[in-house]
């Protein structure tokens, strides 16, 4: 189970254009996981201070673009699913299941369409607005 939760995290930061060690996931606060699950909010508000603000910009539209495959201007379940079961990793590749990938576009989308867009997916990252369902 630790090794899921390390393998995930490693695999977020990756998509957000930055990597952890796994010293660094030991450091992650324990509020990170939420009923044993992993609280992808709580991370990407701890990821913000590994970066500048414009660097973070930056990486923001850069994993937006990764994730968004197919160039809808969205990103759905399907494409935070592969993306995420194709990233480069040293431990084995545990693939995200369907409620994980669900509580991604969850943690993020406003509007409740049921997936992303670049403004929803930059508050989430950024923290800048506290997203709230509509």
């Amino acid at each position: 189970m630790a090794e899921d939760f390390s393998c995930q995290v490693k695999k977020m930061a990756l998509a957000l254009g930055t990597s952890l060690t796994d010293k660094d996931i030991d450091l992650l606060p324990s509020d990170m996981r939420h009923h044993a699950a992993f609280n992808y909010s709580k991370f990407f508000e701890y990821m913000q201070q590994f970066q500048t603000p414009s660097e973070q910009q930056e990486q923001v539209r850069k994993a937006f673009q990764l994730l968004d495959k197919d160039n809808s201007g969205f990103i759905e379940w399907n494409e935070i699913k592969y993306i995420l079961s194709t990233v480069p990793s040293t431990m084995p590749v545990v693939p995200l299941s369907d409620e994980e990938a669900e509580a991604i576009i969850q943690a993020a989308d406003t509007d409740g369409d049921g997936r992303i867009d670049f403004q929803e997916f930059s508050d989430l990252v950024t923290k800048e607005k506290i997203p709230k369902k509509k």
